[in-house]
């Protein structure tokens, strides 16, 4: 499978730029397939995007630009997904047109039409395929903080509520936090400076595009999230989706449109990420459910493969994406000033390339003429973090 090169013209330097990158080498499985006993394949998680031990559900649209993922009961990917990572489970369903770019492993495997794992089928493995550590018990505190405004940070400490409030914005300075609960509001962003751990013991939920951000030279899942999700007896559900829910802990669950990184370790509860949500990191659960349209990542790089069907071609005949601008900053500039620049033009980030400080936005256009006017948009700002701002051409390489 030959990847696509976008390549940009700029007066004052050339780049390129991958908007097509299946970079998985499909080889040898490296772990033992039958194992003794009950022990699991892999003692080591660490590989892993999303594992889950009671299921794993991939809705219609996913992409997964790197990571594996693994479930010890069942694993569904729903049509159109394409997984750039290796898949474990105890039984597979694969929708129809999906594309596994990496191995599978399986005791049961139901595969519809069109469907294609292009590396090696592995019948009849052992499990568990993987075991999730526990939680250690964490103290914490009576305070509860509400911030509004873009100016706020938070040291670490126990705290009992932290609620972001419509549009806020929080860094937290590094260290460990225990908490009751945490509830991202509407447009609110949540700013790692530095590591952080945040132990969460009753509720953690996101509202429609939040986001989990780091700051400069931090990685994606250096803020390490460990949720007990415990119900609280007589507590009222703040939404429909748990007042139906008969689980005996609270999922965590994260709105539509959102921009995610973090490592959520919930061994006991269920974890939801919404439609059209862009994620680094890990996620390890009870239960997973990513739903449709969304890109995951395990790696800080990552990209979305183009949709060829929003490719167009220019009077000069040149080809470029109708949905998507590259965005080159300097390497001062962190994730959550790219951030800031999507969410100006109504994008989101599907790809960054970290070595060239990169990032791939997809917009809501269907012109060449309504594209020139976003691009314009981000060129007006003068900002000096961007050094250059471009359509993604596409150049077919045989």
């Amino acid at each position: 499978m030959e990847p696509n090169i976008s390549v940009e013209q700029n007066p004052n330097r050339r780049r390129i730029h991958r908007a097509i990158a299946p970079y998985l080498a499909i080889g040898a499985l490296t772990f033992t397939l039958f194992g003794v006993g009950n022990h699991p394949l892999f003692s080591d998680i660490s590989k892993f995007v999303i594992f889950a031990k009671d299921g794993v559900e991939i809705e219609k649209s996913v992409q997964v630009s790197s990571g594996d993922i693994g479930s010890n009961k069942e694993l569904d990917i729903n049509k159109d997904a394409i997984i750039n990572g290796n898949i474990f489970a105890d039984k597979i369903n694969i929708d129809k047109n999906s594309l596994i770019n990496g191995n599978a492993s399986f005791n049961n495997l139901k595969l519809e039409k069109d469907a294609k794992i292009l590396g090696t089928k592995t019948d009849h493995i052992s499990l568990p395929v993987a075991n999730l550590p526990e939680i250690p018990s964490f103290q914490i505190g009576a305070q509860d903080l509400n911030f509004q405004g873009s100016d706020n940070t938070l040291a670490a400490g126990n705290y009992r509520n932290l609620t972001l409030e419509k549009g806020s914005r929080l860094t937290l300075t590094g260290g460990t936090y225990n908490l009751s609960k945490l509830v991202l509001k509407e447009n609110s962003v949540l700013v790692f400076s530095a590591p952080a751990q945040l132990n969460i013991k009753n509720r953690l939920f996101g509202q429609m595009r939040v986001s989990i951000l780091p700051g400069r030279d931090v990685k994606p899942d250096e803020l390490a999230i460990n949720y007990v999700g415990e119900r609280v007896k007589g507590e009222k559900n703040e939404n429909e989706d748990e007042a139906e829910s008969k689980e005996d802990t609270h999922p965590a669950k994260f709105g539509p449109s959102s921009l995610l990184n973090f490592k959520l370790l919930a061994p006991k509860a269920s974890v939801k990420i919404g439609d059209a949500t862009t994620f680094r990191g890990q996620i390890l659960a009870r239960k997973v459910k990513i739903e449709k349209e969304s890109v995951l990542s395990r790696e800080a790089f990552f990209v979305k493969d183009s949709d060829p069907m929003k490719i167009i071609t220019d009077q000069d005949g040149s080809q470029f994406l109708v949905n998507e601008i590259l965005v080159n900053f300097t390497d001062n500039a962190a994730f959550l000033d790219a951030q800031m620049v999507a969410s100006l033009v109504g994008g989101r980030i599907v790809g960054v390339d970290s070595t060239t400080n990169t990032y791939q936005i997809e917009v809501l256009t269907a012109t060449a003429e309504d594209l020139a006017v976003k691009i314009q948009s981000i060129r007006q700002l003068n900002n000096p973090l961007i050094e250059g701002v471009f359509r993604n051409y596409v150049l077919n390489i045989e």
